[in-house]
């Protein structure tokens, strides 16, 4: 008998792609997709498993941060009404733990070193 496990992804266009861990007899592992109905990976470790769908992630993440920074750098608002800019989110901040941290953290912020990114 073979060992089933199974994950559901969302693509971009919210369609549900279905991807399952199957133990192949020689004990491996292979990926059977429901889009294709068929395998698309096989003779996998667990280590190259994690390993690839750790990719897919990272891609997935790479082009969402990529798309929410090109937004901002257009003066668009990437959270639709609840982007805030960064007068608000200091404000907030002010709002919700007092002025002292809110001071703390623009000072944080306005004297880190631009150079770095952080």
């Amino acid at each position: 008998m073979l060992a089933v496990a199974f994950l559901v992804r969302r693509t971009k266009k919210n369609k549900k792609m279905g991807k399952q861990i199957i133990k192949q007899p020689n004990g491996k592992y292979c990926i059977f997709s429901s889009i294709v109905d068929n395998v698309t990976h096989y003779d996998m470790t667990v280590e190259e498993i994690i390993e690839d769908w750790a990719n897919e992630a990272k891609n997935d993440i790479t082009e969402k941060v990529k798309g929410i920074v090109s937004k901002l750098e257009k003066g668009e608002k990437p959270y639709y009404q609840f982007t805030h800019s960064y007068e608000d989110m200091i404000e907030l901040i002010k709002e919700v733990h007092g002025k002292k941290e809110s001071q703390k953290v623009k000072s944080l912020l306005e004297t880190s070193d631009l150079q770095s990114g952080s």
